[in-house]
């Protein structure tokens, strides 16, 4: 038997022995496990984002350049190191040709910019 379940039987029994006190409590127990389970599911999805955070932090190769890239992925897809270690957010960086032969990367969200050698 579930906690739920548990509480409505005894709320029933309350009620048919007109226990309005004890009626009284177990509302207010019902209420407070409510409120535990919505914090329980908060909880585990703000883990899950945290451990999703911590398997995309192993991934991230830097770059002498503000740039990231992800261990695995297109080398030419790479993300803004400057919002990564601000916001933990991965934005990707525009690619934009240069001059002789140089990439220009550049993050539309905070401008970080570099001049990479194209390869």
């Amino acid at each position: 038997m579930g906690i739920y379940e548990g509480i409505k039987d005894a709320i029933g029994i309350a009620q048919k022995a007109d226990n309005i006190e004890l009626y009284r409590q177990l509302i207010d127990l019902s209420s407070q496990a409510l409120d535990m389970q919505t914090e329980i599911v908060r909880l585990r999805e703000e883990n899950a984002e945290l451990k999703k955070g911590t398997d995309i932090e192993n991934s991230l190769i830097r770059h002498a350049q503000p740039y990231l890239t992800i261990d695995g992925e297109n080398p030419k897809t790479c993300y803004c190191a400057v919002c990564w270690g601000k916001s933990r957010k991965l934005l990707q960086m525009d690619r934009i040709n240069w001059d002789h032969g140089q990439i220009k990367l550049s993050c539309s969200n905070c401008k970080n910019h570099c001049i990479e050698d194209s390869q």
